[in-house]
């Protein structure tokens, strides 16, 4: 582990969640792999960046394949690898920063997120609340996918362009079905604002 990173551990410590997790991997992204996109962030960290840490979750799932492929780089700043847990994350204890590698089989929007100076990658605002709409839309949801797309939505409803997200809702397969079956049928895990927000995208087409 090099003093630069250790400087970056300890102001990490010093940020709340989830931007201490962000600061980590926006220093490997800039720093270490050469540019903010080399990692990207998605589902439950994205939904942890969008609810100001509200949403939480223990892992950051990231789609990196150049860190993915360099496992010396993550062993060389410290991070463990544990082997016995499915999908044999990456943990960096000091921070308790767990990485999860995960594909990418969407094609999803990502923004900058600039963060002490460095950079990284997360999913857009539409695309996170689109995937655990689909979750919901689909299958049978998780509780934490309820509660985050009610809170994502309540966080960033005047910010959520219909356009947007009904793009963002097509791209994962969920736009048709919920002209199908109505934003309604959902009364009781969507809050009221969320779906009268649906009915206006279905009604303009």
């Amino acid at each position: 582990m090099n003093e630069e990173f250790k400087k970056v551990i300890e102001e990490a410590k010093r940020l709340r969640y989830p931007y201490n997790h962000l600061r980590i991997l926006a220093y490997i992204a800039t720093r270490i792999l050469g540019d903010a996109s080399e990692i990207k962030i998605l589902r439950g960290m994205a939904a942890a960046y969008y609810t100001n840490g509200y949403c939480t979750t223990f892992e950051v799932d990231v789609y990196s394949p150049k860190l993915y492929n360099n496992p010396g780089i993550l062993q060389m700043l410290g991070f463990k690898q544990y082997k016995e847990y499915l999908r044999s994350p990456w943990i960096l204890e000091e921070t308790d920063t767990v990485i999860d590698f995960v594909g990418l089989d969407i094609p999803f929007d990502f923004i900058l997120v600039e963060i002490g100076g460095d950079g990284v990658e997360i999913l857009s605002l539409e695309d996170t609340l689109s995937y655990y709409l689909s979750e919901i839309i689909n299958w049978a949801p998780s509780k934490e996918a309820v509660q985050r797309v009610n809170m994502i939505y309540i966080a960033h409803q005047n910010r959520i362009r219909k356009d947007s997200l009904k793009k963002s809702l097509s791209k994962m397969n969920a736009y048709d079905s919920l002209k199908r079956v109505s934003p309604t049928r959902f009364s009781d895990k969507l809050s009221s604002k969320l779906i009268q927000f649906l009915e206006e995208i279905i009604r303009e087409g």
